[in-house]
This record gives C-alpha cells, structure tokens and sequence, in this order.
C-alpha cells in the first residue's frame, strides 16, 4: 500500500518549498530595466556625393554616439532615410554599427519591411550579427489594418527572440494596438510613441501597460524630453547631432541633478525648434561641423535645403551648447 502523506506533513513541506509568488511572472530585474531606457539616437545615413552610403562616416557616427555617452543607437529607421536604402545595403552595412559599437551601446538593427517575410529576414540577420536589438516600424506600404500588422510584428518575433522596439508609423499603430502587442510579444521593450498629445500618451503607456519592462519612449526631435521624463518616460529616439547633449540631460536629471538638467534642455530646444523647420539634413549639417560627415546630402533630394538664416541660427545653437559637448 503506497505511503500517505497526512495533512499537518503537507502543509509542512509546502511551508518549505518557495514562496507562491515565484510561480507567478518573473519580473525583470532591474538591471534590465535601466537597460531599455535613455536616449537610443536614430542614426542619420551618411552618402557620398554620387548617394552611395558612406560606410567610414557611419562607423565614426557610430564611435561618435558611443562617446557621446548614448544608451542606445538605433539603425537603418525613419530619420535614417530608411525607405530609401535597399535590402543589400541593409544587409551590408548593418554589421558595421554592431561592430563598431563594439559593445559599448546598445545596437538595434531596424527590421521594417515591405512585408513580413522580408521583415522576418531582417530580424534573423540582425540576430546572427549580434545586435542588441530590433527596431520595427511599421510595413513599409503603411497599410494600417490592425490584423495584418498584428500578424506582421509577431511574425518578426518568431524568428528572433531579440527585444523588440515598436514605433508608431501609421495611423493603425494606435497607442492601445502597441500595449496590446507589448502584451502579445514577450520580447517588446520600447514603445516609440509618434502621434497624439505624446506626453499624455506617455502617462497612458505607463498607466496601462501590463509589464513593468515595457517603456515608452518618443521621438519629436526631443523636444518634450524634460516634460516626458518627468512623466516618467523610458526615454527618446531623436537625431544624432546634438545626441550627447541629450544624453547629459538624462544623466543629470536621473543623477538628481534636475536644476542642471533643466537649463541644459532650454538651451537644447533651440536645436528641436530649428529641425521642426528644416528636418533631418540639419542633424547631417552638425554632424558635418563635427567632424564626423563629409558631406550633408539626402538621398532623395541630393540637395542642401538649410538657407543662410537657418545656417545663421545654427550657428548661434552651437556656440551655446559647445561648452557641454561631451565630444
């Protein structure tokens, strides 16, 4: 007759075993928290004069964000002129970031595509070469139908159990679809919030989202940075140029250094005003004056579209904001 256990025994041993809440989700731990938060820079592309990529002046934008002292970097995405850079370059220009980083920061490969399968493939890749990271956007088409992107972003995390950075790039990409699939997808860290009232969007994110390791994070030239963190953001995904001078406000506002932070992001805000106007060739126009790109043209247009007062202003910006360079 087999042994049995009586009652008082097995209230004993469970008293023994761990506490119930382990069989409950894991929670992250906060190292990996902090790690999915901060400034994650939107590489800008650099090309030659005959719109070739600039393969040495991406590395040295890579090196110069590393230095910069950015929490992550994201490549190829929207303010990289994704939309215009193929697959094989895609493909062959990839590992250079990842390797250039070197593991100094984060490296999220961008996997948008025309569809899933080529998303898909892109996710693989940036798996095999190392990234940190995926970052998604939206099918390249913009075709809005929730269902068909719901298919398309767990598609992507099929194939690589990377985390994952979602950003809003059509109007289906509402703030509810992207907490839905952060619910779906174990693997989203990143909500990029792109339209709305972003810092109330933000509070949303935070109010709603059912794991504490998913952060909202936006974009806008960074220009609600101060309002977002305090907010409680997860961070911003603007341009590279002045993306030190974003990260030092970050720092100092997560070090308790708020007044510092403060006035440091007044000044920056000239620089957000100025690329609401001019868009992204004016991140390509500083990196230039820093050394770091040879030349300033876009891909679409291979035109400078800055005028003399916009280069006047710019210069005003600068000579404001050098003194806390990093780089």
């Amino acid at each position: 007759m087999p042994n049995l256990i009586d009652r008082r025994r097995l209230l004993q041993l469970a008293a023994s075993l761990p506490a119930a809440s382990a069989l409950a989700p894991a929670q992250a731990p906060a190292s990996d928290l902090k790690a999915w938060q901060g400034i994650f820079v939107i590489m800008q592309t650099p090309f030659h004069e005959n719109l070739a990529i600039d393969e040495d002046s991406l590395r040295k934008e890579t090196d110069f964000l590393c230095r910069g002292g950015v929490h992550g970097v994201v490549w190829p995405a929207g303010a990289g002129e994704s939309s215009s850079i193929s697959f094989n370059e895609r493909m062959r220009y990839s590992p250079s970031v990842v390797k250039e980083a070197k593991g100094r920061t984060k490296v999220l490969i961008g996997v948008h595509g025309a569809n899933k399968f080529e998303a898909m493939e892109y996710a693989r890749f940036a798996e095999k070469i190392g990234a940190d990271g995926l970052h998604a956007l939206g099918p390249t088409d913009d075709f809005g139908d929730q269902q068909y992107m719901e298919d398309y972003f767990t598609s992507i995390a099929s194939v690589s159990k990377l985390p994952m950075c979602l950003q809003v790039s059509n109007g289906g990409m509402t703030t509810d679809f992207l907490l839905r699939m952060a619910e779906k997808i174990p693997s989203v860290r990143i909500l990029k919030l792109e339209m709305g009232n972003i810092p109330h969007e933000v509070t949303k994110v935070l109010k709603e989202r059912k794991r504490p390791d998913v952060f909202p994070s936006t974009g806008g030239g960074a220009m609600n940075l101060y309002t977002e963190m305090e907010r409680g953001s997860g961070g911003t995904m603007a341009g590279a140029g002045f993306a030190d001078i974003q990260a030092k406000i970050w720092d100092w506002y997560h070090e308790g250094k708020k007044k510092e932070s403060l006035e440091l992001f007044q000044r920056f805000l000239l620089s957000a005003v100025l690329e609401r106007r001019t868009t992204f060739v004016l991140m390509k126009e500083v990196l230039r004056r820093r050394g770091i790109f040879k030349s300033v043209v876009m891909r679409r247009t291979s035109r400078f579209t800055m005028n003399a007062d916009d280069l006047r202003e710019l210069d005003e910006i600068m000579e404001l904001l050098r003194p806390d360079f990093r780089v």
